[in-house]
């Protein structure tokens, strides 16, 4: 008897459907294991600021290493609470050190809580730490500041050029290498660059951008950092696009990625 014209015969309806459900499974499989990746051992962000200019540009997409401090609820997507503090925390952070992390608790404007974050460890809990004049003291401990050169650094997200004076900075009781931090020369004795000693709270971190006159950070508007908020160590710059551009606009990719900057160590 033969097949009705258009209509598959039973072993190719069975083997179409065998083929579908092996495409499924293997669709699973592979979104399961790159989200296990991304929660769990590497993930990468877009920075959207100039906080951490020279060292971060916007437009610059760090390779970040989730594993290096354990994990907490901030290590998933969305933050889901389903447990507090941190798991396999080795309390290994070192100042020097570049981390992305949460927005602290903000009840006055919760929409913060989501927001990534990154910028530079300079104090650890316990640590007495102040800015005498842009230079940051640690324990009664002094960084040492390098005059390099000056900067005309053009912020893709404000459409303006800054004029700032670039350092090379040693923080004090750190193993970290020098790295290159940004000023306006005219804001150096303001308010945020004489920063009264104060201590660290216990469980807490004192973070600020290298960018130093335009990053909100530990100083004002972010306050202390928990340690439940850390999300992982920056370790290189796995992407970078200039101008603004998004990823998704694929068309303006090869005249406005920064080659020169593809994995660049983040120092």
């Amino acid at each position: 008897m033969k097949t009705p014209k258009g209509l598959l015969p039973e072993d190719k309806k069975l083997n179409k459907k065998k083929q579908l459900k092996e495409d499924l499974r293997f669709m699973v499989l592979f979104v399961s294991f790159f989200s296990l990746f991304r929660f769990f051992v590497f993930d990468w962000y877009i920075v959207p600021s100039s906080s951490m200019v020279p060292t971060l540009l916007i437009g610059d997409m760090p390779f970040v290493e989730k594993y290096a401090y354990g994990f907490s609820r901030h290590s998933i997507w969305f933050s889901p609470k389903l447990f507090s503090g941190r798991v396999l925390f080795r309390n290994n952070v070192k100042r020097g050190e570049v981390v992305v992390f949460k927005h602290p608790q903000d009840d006055a404007n919760p929409q913060n809580n989501d927001i990534n974050v990154i910028k530079r460890v300079v104090a650890l809990p316990g640590d007495t730490v102040s800015l005498d004049n842009g230079v940051i003291v640690v324990n009664g401990v002094r960084a040492q500041l390098t005059l390099l050169k000056k900067m005309t650094y053009h912020d893709t997200n404000a459409h303006k050029f800054e004029e700032l004076t670039l350092y090379e900075e040693k923080l004090p009781l750190s193993d970290a290498p020098a790295h290159i931090v940004a000023y306006i020369d005219e804001s150096k004795s303001s308010g945020v660059n004489n920063f009264p000693e104060t201590t660290v709270p216990e469980g807490c971190y004192f973070m600020m951008g290298d960018n130093r006159d335009c990053s909100k950070d530990s100083r004002c508007g972010l306050g202390f950092v928990p340690e439940e908020n850390l999300m992982g160590r920056a370790l290189f710059i796995v992407y970078s696009i200039a101008n603004g551009v998004r990823l998704w606009e694929f068309w303006l990719w090869i005249q406005n990625i920064r080659y020169s900057r593809l994995f660049q160590r983040i120092v």
